[in-house]
């Protein structure tokens, strides 16, 4: 990609979150689990269905609050966090990396996202396809074309630092040296 084609695409916008049908379903589920326990008269029931709705619908409502996730918006990846919004430069974003996970017999991608914040601390963040509403992959590789990612430090040269590759699974060993 040409460096022309990527400053003009980093000024439109470009965000990833999850739907509203999940977070809705949850909160409905929960509101559901609170009419099923008060009509059973049932104080154990209720009890157990007030702690299910305590659970469900914070989660559903706190989903929807941070929706979008990840949003690109002229030049700059803006993180939606419960505490707000993160505003992070493509010069700040340490690395953009797709992380396939293998549990209980399923394998489940998620994109790992570091960078340095406007104090000047490294943070993590991992996000699964239910925080995107898409694949994880996909969101990196749009990422690291729009000059987020790569494997660079912090503050080196531009998008363009960073080869092809670099945004996949590091093989190597610490002393390792590149041709």
């Amino acid at each position: 990609m040409s460096e022309t084609a990527a400053s003009t695409e980093g000024h439109r916008a470009a965000s990833w979150g999850p739907g509203t049908l999940w977070p809705a379903a949850q909160i409905a589920l929960g509101v559901g689990a609170v009419v099923v326990g008060l009509t059973n008269r049932d104080p154990l029931g209720l009890i157990l269905t007030g702690l299910l709705a305590l659970l469900v619908v914070p989660a559903g409502v706190m989903q929807l609050m941070r929706r979008p996730r990840i949003e690109v918006v002229d030049g700059q990846l803006a993180i939606k966090k419960l505490g707000g919004v993160v505003f992070v430069p493509p010069a700040q974003v340490v690395e953009a990396r797709a992380l396939g996970v293998a549990r209980w017999g399923a394998r489940q991608h998620l994109m790992r996202l570091e960078y340095v914040d406007d104090r000047g601390r490294e943070q993590l963040d991992v996000f699964t396809r239910g925080d995107l509403g898409t694949d994880p992959r996909e969101v990196m590789e749009r990422l690291v074309g729009l000059g987020f990612g790569g494997t660079r430090a912090p503050g080196s040269a531009g998008p363009g630092s960073a080869g092809p590759g670099s945004a996949g699974p590091h093989t190597g060993g610490p002393g390792e040296t590149s041709a």
